[in-house]
């Protein structure tokens, strides 16, 4: 079974309403059903690689191609549904994020179901009656994703705090002097840091220089 696949995009194709590509891996061309959406951004000079589920029937494989291995994870988890085929899954995907199907399907949304191409009434019943309950994985997933990014910006203000005051240190001023000035930035760690990943490094350092300025004339003032 493959699950995974990386390689250089040689051609894309379109077949009545399925569209994907041809992946060339290490000299082999897989033939790679995705979502139309995820084929709008692709360069074929890039490495792409999707997470794979495959379908095996008698007379053909046929690979199904996601950036995501939740969407790749929710795919499986909908075409397991009695009735419900590959098709309806990636009409489903095409329209929702993953997030967003899953509160549908667990808040028993069958106007937003719908709304996706040959999803009728009775599939999204089935799918809501089938799934619902099943998919706390998935909202697992999506609340580590929003701690890590937390984690990562708050982090992110810390080594930038740290590097003011490494700076300050060399500069001859005392722990102590450091920590009462540096408090015109760390007091505002929200908007700052807000602020720090919204900016090129290059802009960053700017910023950098001016909470500096700032912090050197308080310095100064307590000296006086």
């Amino acid at each position: 079974m493959i699950s995974w696949l990386k390689g250089q995009i040689i051609q894309n194709w379109h077949l009545s309403s399925k569209q994907g590509v041809v992946l060339n891996v290490g000299g082999i061309g897989y033939e790679i059903q995705l979502l139309s959406k995820q084929i709008g951004n692709i360069d074929k000079t890039n490495i792409k690689e999707y997470w794979i589920h495959q379908i095996n029937r008698e007379d053909c494989s046929n690979l199904y191609g996601f950036n995501d291995v939740d969407q790749r994870d929710l795919f499986r988890k909908i075409i397991s549904v009695n009735g419900i085929g590959p098709q309806i899954g990636m009409a489903l995907l095409e329209d929702l994020e993953v997030s967003q199907l899953v509160d549908a399907i667990e808040n028993n949304n069958l106007t937003l179901l719908t709304k996706s191409q040959g999803i009728g009434k009775r599939i999204a019943e089935r799918l809501v009656v089938e799934l619902k309950n099943k998919l706390q994985n998935f909202k697992d997933t999506k609340e580590t994703k929003i701690n890590n990014q937390s984690t990562h910006k708050t982090n992110h203000f810390a080594k930038y705090i740290e590097e003011i005051k490494s700076i300050l240190n060399s500069l001859g001023y005392m722990d102590n002097e450091i920590k009462n000035a540096i408090k015109l930035i760390s007091n505002d760690e929200k908007e700052t840091t807000s602020l720090i990943n919204s900016l090129s490094p290059g802009a960053t350092k700017e910023l950098m220089d001016e909470h500096l300025k700032k912090i050197l004339i308080r310095l100064s003032q307590n000296d006086t």
